[in-house]
């Protein structure tokens, strides 16, 4: 792990103070990539549509001053449609929401000087140790093998894949239970 890392925590009360953070952070680690859904204006609706969430909440990571990377998401309310499109389907038990069940983890991104230090792992720590929800879900591309095996040896599994609307790449759906 990477020491001095200094770990900021925010709700949806602070997102004008860190939103140009976030986007600035993702035109970074987003620069020349090929992505529909890459470029700051399309990013921006999906930072604004998660923080504005009921439960958001967002970690920045910052070495000496300087923003490292971050993670956010918020609880899945109980009529999300998140697990709808996934394949296979799943067992009813396993995509029952309550609002109170299940953090998404939508975003978690590390600038290309901290990848490999461990920042992203404590970010992602940090962000979930407080979290009453039993589990965490995510989204990662299908074909980004690397940052799969990575979220494996987190302790999250592939529950399924899905494309969750028009546009979207192919995406993994993981899940990592909290209870153990």
């Amino acid at each position: 792990m990477r020491a001095g890392l200094e770990l900021r925590r925010y709700r949806h009360v602070h997102v004008a103070a860190i939103r140009e953070v976030l986007l600035d952070v993702h035109d970074e680690v987003y620069a020349g990539v090929d992505d529909p859904l890459a470029p700051r204006e399309a990013f921006s609706k999906f930072v604004d549509s998660w923080s504005s969430k009921d439960g958001f909440a967002c970690v920045v990571g910052y070495d000496q001053g300087e923003p490292v990377g971050y993670a956010y998401g918020a609880p899945l309310s109980g009529a999300t449609t998140w697990w709808e499109r996934v394949t296979p389907p799943l067992p009813g038990m396993l995509a029952s929401e309550t609002g109170t069940r299940t953090f998404a983890l939508s975003e978690l991104m590390v600038r290309g000087p901290w990848r490999g230090t461990g920042a992203s792992r404590q970010i992602h720590d940090e962000l979930v140790r407080e979290r009453p929800e039993e589990r965490v879900t995510l989204l990662v591309h299908k074909d980004h093998l690397k940052v799969r095996a990575l979220y494996e040896r987190w302790g999250y599994r592939t529950v399924g894949e899905t494309v969750p609307f028009e546009g979207a790449p192919e995406l993994c759906a993981m899940l990592l239970d909290r209870r153990d």
